[in-house]
């Protein structure tokens, strides 16, 4: 029983792995399920016995890859430290792993293109946000985050942002300007959320975090 349960988890890992090559260089449209069982090595039975459709596919994908990059947002954004800054840790961190991790990447391309039509593209969107509002709140008890504003809508605000570049630097440069980008985005996020006394220390922790993700990047 262990044995067989083993290899029906072997094979789900190697479908999963051949639809994320595939949909990665050649991209979810163009890519079919007789190529992914092809690159798989497995039989139809074997394929429909895990996924139903290649539609359940991606949306397989795009849950491990969102459990992925949440589980490293929490990791770092959860810190004991101030909210504020560890919310912009966090989602530089988040950024190198979209960039060093084929599965994230595609993960995070599959949840765009499935945001309209999927439950777990909703899902995936609303437990970020709510991630975010936590630290929004939290960030105005410190003294960060301007009393003034919604930290429900702060939170929309920096998702919508940080979403928004991702797909710029991908849709137009590949990707490979993500970190720069996202760190210019920061900039102005802060500039419009945080308080005249935080300010400038965050934005000097901003740039201090950016130069070193991106000599990791570079190593």
């Amino acid at each position: 029983m262990v044995e067989r349960q083993a290899r029906s988890a072997a094979t789900r890992r190697k479908i999963i792995d051949a639809a994320v090559e595939l949909f990665d260089s050649a991209g979810y449209t163009n890519t079919g399920l007789g190529d992914i069982m092809e690159t798989a090595g497995v039989t139809k039975g074997a394929l429909y016995h895990h996924f139903t459709s290649k539609e359940a596919l991606a949306v397989a994908i795009i849950d491990e890859g969102a459990g992925m990059v949440l589980k490293a947002y929490r990791g770092m954004g959860r810190s004991s430290g101030p909210a504020l800054e560890g919310m912009i840790h966090a989602i530089l961190v988040v950024i190198e792993l979209a960039n060093t991790d084929k599965l994230v990447r595609t993960s995070a391309i599959l949840l765009k293109a499935f945001g309209k039509y999927s439950e777990a593209s909703a899902l995936n969107y609303r437990v970020w946000l709510d991630e975010i509002a936590v630290q929004a709140r939290r960030a105005q008890e410190e003294g960060d985050l301007r009393a003034e504003l919604d930290a429900r809508v702060a939170a929309d605000f920096i998702v919508s942002a940080m979403l928004g570049t991702e797909l710029i630097s991908n849709a137009v440069f590949g990707g490979e300007d993500l970190l720069p980008r996202v760190t210019r985005t920061w900039e102005l996020v802060l500039s419009a959320i945080a308080t005249e006394q935080a300010l400038p220390y965050l934005l000097q922790f901003l740039s201090r975090e950016s130069l070193r993700r991106g000599s990791m990047l570079t190593r």
